[in-house]
């Protein structure tokens, strides 16, 4: 039976289009299920977003089974998962239509207006896409996909899609109990001088220190970036630093036991946004073929190379790309 309520095409859409719902009483506490994950959210949460949990979710996702929790969030979006750990490794493969069907039972994202998330995720009007209220005062969409659906709507500046394959009646409720939940989820105000100067280091810093064991070198950067923290990854061969622009409202804590100090993907979307640029440093034997360049080499837009240097800045023009990289200098190293 289980199985059969997830995999079911059968959809109720007459709720959908009425347009009708009856008020939802504003619910304090979150769903249980949530529990033990709330304080994992509020900890990554940036201080720009907000999460709304609903306040209880049907019996058809939580009964027999074996949650599994996950959250993850960076500056512009946050995500959370619901998975059955009950159901077979065959389905696991994430991103499959199996797995979205019968392991990923639920999920919340939030995001940002100006993110690359809601860019490209925002529900759109179209044959499949259905206007709902959700209150007297707000209005989301409803999307039908193939045995799953989703619901999204903006409210107090933030973008909101919940996703599962219950029917699509059970999944608007969920949204409209969510709207109406004064429990709202708020992250943590992140004060860069107090909670990040002691683990991170400006580019500025980093050269008046002297540099690293490995990259002794400057450029003729802008003061947003020469005054922005810095981010270093190393490989065994390649050394990747993110400096991300002075003034933001928050910077990521610098990973601690992982392969580098800023997650790649974190990292580049930083970059995508204008609130970053990156520097790639080949130290290992394949870059000696471009040891003796004489011009610089723009292998996409954005990127410029030169010599053994590499510079991605999208929001930059390749003749700023060109100066930086050539204004390589070294460290003046402090007698």
């Amino acid at each position: 039976m289980k199985n059969k309520l997830f995999l079911s095409l059968t959809v109720s859409l007459a709720i959908v289009g009425s347009g009708g719902f009856a008020p939802i009483p504003a619910i304090a506490e979150p769903d249980p299920i949530f529990k033990p994950i709330i304080g994992e959210i509020r900890n990554k949460l940036p201080s720009n977003l907000l999460f709304r949990p609903p306040s209880r979710l049907p019996g058809a996702i939580t009964r027999e089974m074996s949650p599994k929790l996950t959250f993850d969030a960076n500056q512009e979006w946050a995500h959370f998962d619901l998975e059955d750990e009950n159901f077979s490794p065959r389905f696991n493969k994430k991103g499959s239509r199996a797995y979205e069907l019968v392991c990923r039972l639920f999920s919340v994202t939030s995001s940002t207006l100006t993110s690359t998330y809601y860019q490209q995720n925002q529900i759109k009007p179209g044959s499949r896409t259905t206007a709902v209220q959700l209150s007297r005062n707000q209005h989301g969409y409803h999307f039908q996909g193939l045995d799953w659906s989703k619901v999204s709507w903006v409210q107090d500046n933030i973008y909101f899609q919940f996703y599962s394959a219950v029917p699509a009646g059970k999944l608007i409720e969920l949204a409209r109990s969510s709207v109406a939940n004064s429990q709202v989820i708020k992250g943590r105000t992140q004060n860069v001088t107090q909670q990040l100067k002691p683990q991170l280091t400006t580019w500025r810093e980093f050269v008046e220190q002297g540099g690293g064991r490995h990259i002794q070198v400057d450029y003729d950067l802008p003061p947003e970036f020469r005054n922005g923290y810095v981010y270093f990854n190393q490989g065994a061969s390649v050394i990747t630093a993110y400096i991300l622009k002075q003034g933001l409202s928050s910077y990521p804590p610098v990973n601690v036991g992982g392969l580098g100090e800023i997650d790649v993907a974190n990292g580049d979307r930083y970059v995508r946004s204008g609130k970053a640029i990156v520097f790639f440093w080949n130290l290992g034997n394949s870059g000696l073929r471009f040891a003796n360049d004489t011009q610089v080499r723009f292998t996409e837009k954005g990127t410029g190379c030169f010599r053994t240097n590499c510079l991605t800045a999208p929001f930059m023009t390749n003749e700023q790309i060109s100066h930086i990289l050539r204004s390589k200098r070294r460290i003046e190293q402090k007698k």
